[in-house]
């Protein structure tokens, strides 16, 4: 099967490309990341998986000539990321995906998965599943309801489109983020002592390791194509249901010596979410629980080889990309074409 990976050089990208080499998939990775591209281009290509340098708004469609799955991870990745500029988040966000989603259709591929977020469900003090109403607080939140909306319309024709809600991600990979709650609370242990903490620490998350998230989508391309068509589904566990506090004090045990640091007013992002129709549709249970993502994020932060680097903070990658008018690409497209 030939799968096409957009954001294929991204935090869940270098984790979920090498499992799919590794299980005989035929992929291609498309990724605009300009930071990142020249470290993977020889490790993807000696797996022979091929590497596309582009942009999902603007890629030429020949590309996707022969796909039969597309995995669309591409997306500004988290919630003060897509209100720092709402208006490309919308672009990128909602545009882009449609316009992967509807030339996937027309070229002939079989399965579409979008990677969405949980974010979705913003506040809510009862537990929510896929049938619950969202409640999306943040232009992030907004464009994936509106993206998982119209990209699943469209299925059909022997077109399988589906949506993967996924809790909040943690967990180490090579194109590493230290801008999610547990990775960010681990390294700020382990190099300042100090753990920050937005007050009052109750609001809960829900958590999923980055490498089930890879594992999860594999789950979605090699499930049947009536399971999955026109469906959303929590991707996570029932069990990393936590408040952020306890998280806190997970860290402060495995770090020696850590204090938390509160700031700001109380988040008013606070969900818990139900993930049994993944686990007994899908047959997908993960297998990472935080206290294995504190230890490994924690023997990273302490190897000297550990080298912090700017790109680890999302937020701080797109204000330097608006800076510098970083908005059309090579091919100088004002508006994305939709079709072919």
């Amino acid at each position: 099967m030939k799968v096409m990976v957009t954001g294929g050089t991204g935090y869940i990208g270098r984790i979920l490309v090498p499992e799919l080499a590794k299980k005989g998939y035929n992929v291609l990775a498309l990724d605009r990341d300009f930071l990142t591209y020249d470290d993977v281009k020889k490790e993807y290509e000696d797996m022979g998986v091929k590497i596309l340098k582009d942009d999902i708004r603007y890629f030429d469609p020949i590309e996707m000539r022969g796909i039969d799955s597309v995995v669309d991870l591409a997306a500004l990745s988290n919630d003060p990321s897509g209100d720092l500029d709402p208006i490309k988040t919308w672009d990128i966000n909602y545009i882009g995906r449609v316009r992967v989603a509807r030339l996937a259709k027309k070229l002939n591929a079989k399965r579409y998965i979008v990677a969405s977020s949980c974010s979705i469900y913003g506040f809510r003090e009862d537990i929510a599943n896929e049938t619950s109403e969202p409640n999306p607080l943040t232009a992030y939140a907004e464009a994936n309801k509106a993206v998982e909306k119209d990209n699943l319309a469209i299925a059909g024709d022997g077109f399988a489109p589906m949506a993967l809600r996924f809790a909040t991600a943690f967990g180490f990979s090579k194109r590493l983020r230290l801008d999610i709650a547990i990775n960010a609370m681990v390294y700020h242990a382990v190099k300042t002592g100090k753990l920050r903490l937005m007050r009052d620490g109750e609001q809960f998350r829900p958590f999923i390791h980055v490498k089930d998230m890879a594992a999860a989508i594999i789950a979605g391309l090699e499930s049947e194509s009536e399971v999955v068509s026109g469906q959303i589904f929590n991707a996570g566990s029932n069990e990393l249901n936590v408040k952020l506090k306890d998280v806190a004090e997970k860290v402060k045990t495995s770090v020696k010596g850590t204090e938390i640091e509160w700031y700001g007013d109380p988040d008013r992002r606070s969900y818990r979410v139900d993930f049994q129709k993944i686990n007994n549709s899908l047959k997908f249970k993960p297998k990472y629980n935080i206290d294995y993502g504190i230890d490994e994020m924690k023997r990273e932060f302490k190897s000297p080889e550990f080298q912090f680097k700017d790109e680890m903070i999302t937020l701080s990658v797109y204000k330097k990309l608006i800076e510098a008018k970083f908005v059309l690409s090579k091919h100088g497209y004002l508006n994305p074409p939709l079709g072919l």
